[in-house]
């Protein structure tokens, strides 16, 4: 239950911050990319939990210098950009 919270605060936060800016859909999507993409709480559970926030939160509170939970940000923001991409082009020969 806590996933469909998130993602539904996360839509209206990338929403929000995308009407100020002029390629409205382009801040969207890689907002909500950010913000949605997953990293495990400790190397061997299988808990899942944002990844953004989880550094932050072991970088104040747990003072872990480790960039192990952003490893999925490293994956996960080319893969959208590339899908993001090809997503417009294929957009425009069809349209």
């Amino acid at each position: 239950m806590f996933w469909f919270y998130y993602i539904f605060f996360s839509l209206c936060f990338c929403y929000l911050i995308s009407i100020r800016f002029k390629k409205k859909t382009i801040v969207f999507y890689f907002c909500l990319a950010l913000l949605l993409t997953p990293a495990q709480i400790d190397a061997g559970s299988t808990n899942y939990s944002p990844s953004l926030f989880t550094f932050f939160f072991n970088l104040v509170f747990q003072q872990e210098y480790s960039l192990r939970v952003l490893r999925p940000l490293l994956i996960s923001l080319p893969i959208s950009s590339i899908v993001f991409w090809l997503f417009f082009k294929i957009r425009k020969i069809i349209l």
